[in-house]
């Protein structure tokens, strides 16, 4: 790519995208820019954690350095030594025993805005290079140093979602996670162990081959995997629902041996029965589930709605409750709520009315 084309580049990374962010600031600090770093800040604890790291190396002056603390409400530490640092913020950077600056920037006439920020981030690849080689080198940085993983504990880290959300992530092994919506897992990796806890809903894990096995906690039991993709369920009477997609992987009950999975059969146990036991007729196919798509042999109405009420952002609400004992089978976006509406409505002769309170299917 030129560098004509560099500026209206998104990188895809999260720390690209924080260190573009601040890139953007440095080089016109306007009120728009600061809100436009604050809201990409405030979204999630992972781009909280990546602008953090970028923050490290970033070179700045004290007054942009204050300004997107101030609107961030924190303080960030800093590399030493950073080139624009002034002594207000030399006084917040981390211990640097045997560290060399990397050397003032150079005299003469400022360069128009553009030019600055390519230049900048030229020297923000330097500075996260010279990053990585603190923590090869355990040049005395503390312990807990974002960029330190070496030298730190491993923390899990929690990534979940909210109502009528799906949501995708990379983890740093390379194992991509996807989560449906109003679920919450835990994730641990470091260089012995790699290990996730599913609090509730229901996850994808594509597991990038590793040396480590990828374990997977759910209720009262466990599946474990060197490769392959697997979906796991918690619903709320705390049933795990387990189902092997491709590669190969075990399940392992509370007390129980190991079982290997079958590809597209679901294995179910719970907290208080946690004998992993196969299931020959799954009710619902939900090998699509990730893009909303879920297909079902037989269904009662309410059961249904009440799947495709997870993704509505305005519920659908039954007005008679004889209609709720009435079967569907088929295909369903759930994640369309219109769609889905008209879908079911049509063979069963209901009529369809928007409320301010849902929208309401009577006959």
């Amino acid at each position: 790519m030129s560098d004509e084309n560099a500026d209206e580049f998104r990188p895809k990374s999260l720390s690209d995208q924080a260190v573009s962010l601040i890139v953007d600031f440095d080089a016109d600090p306007s009120d728009d820019n600061l809100a436009a770093l604050k809201a990409w800040y405030d979204r999630y604890a992972d781009h909280q954690q990546a602008f953090a790291s970028a923050m490290f190396t970033a070179d700045m002056s004290d007054d942009v350095r204050r300004r997107i603390e101030t609107a961030l409400g924190r303080e960030f530490t800093m590399m030493p030594s950073l080139p624009g640092a002034g002594a207000e913020t030399r006084k917040r950077s981390v211990p640097a025993a045997h560290l060399q600056p990397w050397g003032a920037r150079g005299s003469g006439e400022q360069a128009p805005a553009r030019e600055r920020t390519r230049r900048r981030k030229a020297v923000w690849v330097g500075g996260a290079a010279a990053a990585a080689a603190i923590v090869v080198l355990g040049i005395n940085l503390p312990s807990n140093s974002v960029f330190n993983p070496i030298a730190s504990p491993a923390v899990a880290k929690t990534f979940e979602t909210g109502h009528a959300e799906i949501r995708s992530f990379a983890l740093s092994d390379g194992t991509d996670i996807t989560l449906d919506s109003d679920t919450r897992v835990e994730v641990t990796i470091d260089r012995a162990r790699r290990h996730a806890l599913l609090h509730q809903g229901r996850a994808r894990f594509i597991v990038k081959a590793d040396p480590r096995p990828f374990t997977i906690e759910a209720a009262n039991g466990a599946v474990v995997a060197q490769q392959g993709t697997i979906d796991v369920e918690i619903d709320k009477a705390r049933r795990a629902d387990i189902r092997l997609r491709a590669g190969a992987a075990s399940v392992q009950g509370d007390g129980y041996e190991a079982k290997p999975l079958v590809i597209d059969q679901p294995v179910i146990y719970t907290a208080h029965d946690p004998v992993p036991t196969a299931v020959t007729e799954p009710a619902a196919g939900t090998r699509d589930w990730p893009t909303g798509w879920v297909e079902y042999r037989s269904i009662s109405l309410d059961a249904l709605i009440a799947q495709a009420n997870r993704y509505a952002k305005v519920p659908i609400v039954l007005d008679d409750p004889s209609l709720a004992s009435l079967q569907a089978s088929g295909r369903f976006k759930l994640t369309d709520t219109e769609k889905f509406t008209a879908r079911i409505a049509e063979p069963f002769g209901l009529r369809v009315s928007r409320r301010s309170d849902g929208i309401h299917l009577s006959r």
